[in-house]
C-alpha cells in the first residue's frame, strides 16, 4: 500500500480497523498554493501506515513549474556532469510507477548532490522521496527549505505529512490543528487532522473534524472514507459499512469503496459479500494487485483453495508483480498437498525476490525449510524477519525452534517466553496487516 491482506495472510494495501490510518488524504491544505489540482491522492499505506505516497504533487506538475521557472540545470558536486532536474523527476516518477523505490531514491540522492537547485526543487524532491517511502529524507528537506516554499500552509502541510508516516501523530495534529486555528486547514489537512488524532485514540476531537469536512465537501471520496474507517475504528460497523455502502453507490467507477466495504465484510467474516466487492474491484481495475490478493484471500478462508490459487496465477500471468500473491499462492499449494509443502518453496523465492523485506514469506520460507531438516538455512530467514517485525509471532515462533533445533536452548528459551500459549500462524498475521491497511487503521 506499501490499503497495507492480512486475514489469514500478512501484507500492506487496503483500508484497516483500528488506530491505523482512517484513509488516503490527499494534499493540499489551501491557502495559495494550487498544487492540489494536479496531485494525486496521499495514501497512508500502514506502518500501521503501510501505504506508499501518491505524492501530493505528481511529477507532471513539478515538469510544469519548472517549465515556468525556466530550465533546471546544475553542476554535479562530484563529477562536475550537468544535472537535469526535469529529466530525473521524469525518471523518478517511471521508476516509482514500477515500484522500484531504492532506484527512484538512488536518483533522488544524486540530484540532491546538484549545486544551486532552487527551492521549489528541493521541495520536490522531499516530495517524491516521501513517494519513495523514505519519510525521514523527506522531513529533513521540508524543514531545510524556507517555510514558505511553496507557501506556508502546504509547507507546513508537508511537515505534518511526513510526520504521520514516521508515527508522530502528536506532532502532526499540533501542526494541522495550528493551520486550522489560523483558518488555513482546507479539506485534506482537515482529514489528516482527524485521521491523527484517531490514530491518537481522541475521537472526540477526530469525529467533529471529520463530520464537518464531510458536510462541506460531500463530494469528496476521502471525506467518506475516512468516516468509514473512523467508525470501524470506534467499533460501530453498522455504521460503517452503511457509509461505505452510500461511497459505493456515489462513486461506481472507483475501486477505493468497493474495497473498503470489502474489508468491514471480511473483518466481520461476511466471506461471500466481501468477495463480491473484490471481485468487483478487479473488474473495475484489473491491474490492481490487491484486489486480487483479497478476491483470493476471500476464497482461501473459505477453504476455496484451488480457486484462490487460479485468481492468483491468473493475476500473476497477467504480468502483475507483486510479492503478496507470490506467497498467498505458496500457502495454497500447502493447502492443496500438504504431503509436499517444499513445493511452495519456489513461490516464495519470487515473493522475496519482488521484496526482499516481506516478513511473511520469509517467515514461512524458514518455516518449510526448518521442517525439511535445514535449520542453519531457516535461522538465516527467520533471524531477518524478526528484526525487520520484532512483534510478529509468528516469526518469534518459528526462530525459537529453529534454534532449539540447532542445540541454541537459552535463544530459543528467550523468544518462547515471549509468546502465549497459542501457535502464531503467519498467514493470519498477514491477512490482519492487509485488513487494516485497506481500512486505513
Amino acid at each position: 500500500m506499501p490499503a497495507n491482506r492480512r486475514g489469514v495472510v500478512e501484507r500492506p494495501s487496503c483500508p484497516s480497523l483500528s488506530g491505523g490510518a482512517l484513509t488516503h488524504t490527499q494534499a493540499v491544505v489551501g491557502g495559495q498554493s494550487d498544487i492540489g489540482q494536479f496531485g494525486a491522492k496521499y495514501m497512508v499505506r500502514s506502518a500501521p501506515v503501510g501505504r506508499q505516497w501518491a505524492c501530493m504533487t505528481s511529477v507532471w506538475f513539478v515538469i510544469a513549474l519548472l517549465s515556468l521557472l525556466g530550465p533546471t540545470l546544475c553542476r554535479g558536486e562530484q563529477q562536475g556532469q550537468t544535472c537535469d532536474a526535469r529529466a530525473s523527476f521524469q525518471r523518478v516518477d517511471r521508476l516509482l510507477k514500477r515500484q522500484q523505490y531504492g532506484e527512484a531514491r538512488a536518483v533522488l540522492g544524486q540530484l540532491q548532490a546538484c549545486h544551486n537547485l532552487a527551492a521549489i526543487d528541493m521541495f520536490n524532491i522531499g516530495w517524491l522521496y516521501g513517494k519513495a517511502r523514505d519519510f525521514p529524507s523527506a522531513l529533513t528537506i521540508f524543514r531545510s527549505v524556507n517555510v514558505d516554499v511553496p507557501d506556508h500552509p502546504t509547507h507546513e502541510y508537508a511537515i505534518a505529512l511526513s510526520e504521520f508516516e514516521l508515527g508522530d501523530y502528536k506532532s502532526t495534529a499540533k501542526v494541522l490543528g495550528a493551520l486550522r486555528s489560523k483558518g488555513l486547514c482546507a479539506a485534506k489537512c482537515s482529514d489528516l487532522l482527524g485521521v491523527a488524532y484517531s490514530k491518537l485514540g481522541l475521537y472526540q476531537d477526530a469525529y467533529p473534524v471529520l463530520a464537518e469536512n464531510f458536510q462541506k465537501n460531500p463530494t469528496d471520496l476521502f471525506a467518506y472514507l475516512n468516516l468509514v474507517t473512523f467508525f470501524a475504528d470506534t467499533g460501530n460497523f453498522a455504521t460503517a459499512d452503511e457509509i461505505a455502502s452510500r461511497a459505493v453507490a456515489a462513486f461506481p467507477r472507483n475501486t477505493e469503496p468497493l474495497m473498503m466495504r470489502g474489508s468491514l465484510k471480511m473483518y466481520q467474516g461476511m466471506l461471500e459479500s466481501a468477495h463480491s466487492d473484490f471481485a468487483a474491484a478487479v473488474r473495475l481495475s484489473p491491474r490492481d494487485p490487491d484486489a486480487h490478493f483479497f478476491v483470493a484471500l476471500s476464497d482461501y478462508n473459505q477453504d476455496k483453495f484451488a480457486d484462490a490459487a487460479s485468481e492468483l496465477r491468473s493475476a500473476i500471468g497477467s504480468g502483475i508483480v507483486d510479492s503478496d500473491l507470490h506467497y498467498l499462492l505458496a500457502e495454497c499449494a500447502i493447502r492443496l498437498d500438504p504431503t509436499k509443502p517444499l513445493d511452495a518453496l519456489p513461490e516464495l523465492n519470487q515473493a522475496i525476490e519482488i521484496d526482499a523485506k516481506s516478513v511473511s514469506a520469509r517467515t514461512l520460507r524458514g518455516k518449510l525449510l526448518l521442517q525439511g531438516g535445514h535449520p542453519g538455512k531457516a535461522v538465516a530467514d527467520l533471524r531477518l524477519a524478526h528484526k525487520m517485525a520484532p512483534d510478529s509471532r509468528s516469526a518469534i515462533y518459528n526462530l525459537a525452534r529453529a534454534y532449539s533445533a540447532l542445540g541454541k536452548a537459552e535463544e530459543a528459551k528467550s523468544l518462547f517466553a515471549q509468546l502465549s500459549a497459542t501457535t502464531p500462524d503467519v498467514l493470519s498475521e498477514l491477512s490482519d496487516r492487509r485488513l487494516r491497511s485497506a481500512l486505513n487503521q
